[in-house]
């Protein structure tokens, strides 16, 4: 069964007119979801689920589209050489964007609450690659969930399996599942918020800021601090995250953070001058009730994903003026 929810956005704190066409499409509107089934005797074929008694992959919860024949018979022909285990239950949470930090926080942990409401206590199902990635068994593990790992040359047998479905379309979000990912993870700091915190990508391959270093000095200047998410635990940046009153930041995983932020607290996205498309962290404030602002910047390339920015730094330094 699948559910529409509707969305009504507020505009950005600090919205200007003209540029009305960076947020038209996100403002209103709604979108479909489907909500998780139970499979009893599922297989676990590689990345993704097979239910033998009803001849039935549930691709379209393991994938973001459809897997075809090809697909489904090459997954049967490799599972005849791998080891089996048997399981008694599980919860399946995962599609093919989810390794991603962005994506893990915000579509996994979602998919994780809505699985432990079937099962209380039983484990998240992962592949073994996921054990490379820090965040991905920190939060689970913040979180009080089992998790159990299955390797490459296994096929997993789960005498009850939850499978999850996407709690949203990409790229809106279910606002009480985000807030229950908040409440789970946000810490209670011990003084009011007091960092300036700016999100830096120097070191990142794309999404680079051109002008760099004029807008550190500026920052700077202004009493920011210099973040490299990289560089910091997911426990630290919980922690980071908790005594920040303003997050500055270019598109990017980072911004995911605002999860984190306590309230009252204010987020400002470096916006892109052509790109009327990406929403997700202006959508993910507006989720969570965080204040959002923003500059508009000149960039080489229409899609944020790619692009490397100039930041305006008047106009930078007209908004902050009128935050802080």
């Amino acid at each position: 069964m699948r559910q529409k929810i509707p969305f009504k956005r507020a505009l950005p704190t600090n919205f200007e007119p003209q540029h009305l066409s960076l947020f038209q499409n996100a403002l209103e509107g709604s979108f479909e979801r489907a909500h998780a089934v139970m499979v009893k005797n599922a297989t676990i074929l590689q990345d993704t689920v097979f239910a033998p008694g009803e001849f039935k992959f549930y691709s379209k919860y393991t994938h973001r589209s459809n897997l075809g024949i090809p697909q489904f018979s090459k997954r049967v022909a490799n599972s005849v050489v791998k080891s089996w285990k048997r399981v008694p239950h599980g919860i399946w949470v995962i599609d093919e964007w989810s390794a991603n930090y962005f994506h893990w926080i915000t579509d996994c942990l979602p998919r994780v609450w809505e699985g432990i409401r079937w099962t209380p206590g039983a484990p998240v199902i992962l592949p073994d690659s996921y054990r490379q990635i820090s965040y991905v068994e920190d939060s689970l593990k913040l979180a009080g969930v089992k998790v159990l790992f299955f390797k490459s040359s296994q096929n997993l047998w789960i005498d009850q399996l939850i499978v999850t479905a996407r709690t949203a379309t990409f790229p809106n979000f279910d606002v009480e599942l985000t807030l229950k990912s908040r409440k789970i993870f946000r810490q209670n700091p011990d003084k009011s918020p007091f960092r300036k915190v700016y999100l830096s990508r120097k070191r990142a391959s794309k999404r680079k800021i051109l002008n760099e270093l004029d807008l550190e000095l500026m920052l700077i200047k202004r009493d920011f601090e210099l973040v490299s998410g990289d560089d910091l635990s997911l426990e630290d940046q919980i922690k980071l995250m908790s005594e920040t009153k303003l997050l500055v930041g270019i598109h990017g995983a980072a911004l995911t953070n605002m999860l984190f932020l306590p309230d009252g607290a204010k987020v400002l996205e470096f916006r892109n001058e052509s790109d009327v498309n990406n929403h997700c962290y202006f959508n993910l404030a507006s989720a969570l009730g965080i204040p959002y602002y923003y500059t508009v910047n000149s960039s080489n390339n229409a899609d944020s994903v790619v692009a490397d920015f100039t930041i305006d730094l008047d106009k930078l330094g007209a908004v902050l003026d009128k935050i802080v």
